[in-house]
């Protein structure tokens, strides 16, 4: 039940080209720091698709830990709104799959793919008994970092997958897909839009 209970916030920090490894910086110093009860659990910076990002997922114990932490932020403001090189923040609230473990953290890339997923109206259970059926066979080949469902705003799913290289990457996408592992069934036609992004650890990132 204790792991049923964890909240994850999902950030995106958004700044100029230039500026990213300031910004990964401010970062590292917020996330190791904040002293609102979330814990740092990885920093990823986009190698492809829309660069100048910064993703940063922390864990709570519960939502109401969760909650008092964003109340918090909303009337202080963000900690990082006073960095003069961002340009964006956004934070998301989300939940594990029901059938996720807790996050580890560990040095399990350093190549990381960012998968986010907005659903059709009404996808999310269909999503997560296709993910139940199907990620007990893919997970000892491929083990994923985290599955979270947004608690609030569109229906959506973000998923975070560790790889040791691109090379990788590719090799076992193709064997899963060939085998009729992956995807989960229904998964694909459940998915209104989807980003697909490589990422590498920030500096400091407990995920690496």
């Amino acid at each position: 039940m204790e792991q049923r209970a964890i909240r994850y916030e999902w950030t995106t920090v958004t700044s100029a080209l230039m500026d990213g490894t300031r910004v990964a910086e401010a970062v590292r110093v917020w996330a190791e720091n904040a002293g609102d009860g979330g814990r740092w659990l990885g920093g990823w910076t986009s190698e492809n698709g829309e660069l100048g990002r910064v993703w940063v997922l922390r864990s709570f114990p519960d939502e109401e830990t969760l909650l008092a932490a964003r109340h918090a932020m909303r009337l202080g403001g963000h900690p990082l709104s006073g960095t003069a090189e961002v340009t964006g923040i956004d934070v998301a609230s989300f939940a594990g799959l029901p059938m996720m473990p807790k996050v580890e953290v560990g040095t399990l890339g350093p190549a990381y793919e960012i998968r986010d997923y907005t659903l059709v109206p009404g996808g999310l259970p269909g999503t997560i008994q296709g993910w139940r059926r199907a990620l007990p066979e893919r997970d000892p080949i491929d083990p994923v970092t985290v599955v979270m469902y947004a608690l609030d705003g569109p229906e959506r799913i973000v998923h975070v997958w560790p790889f040791q290289s691109l090379d990788e990457r590719v090799r076992i996408r193709r064997e899963l897909y060939a085998a009729g592992t992956w995807p989960p069934p229904g998964g694909p036609e459940r998915i209104a839009h989807a980003t697909s992004t490589i990422a590498w650890p920030v500096p400091g990132s407990p995920l690496s």
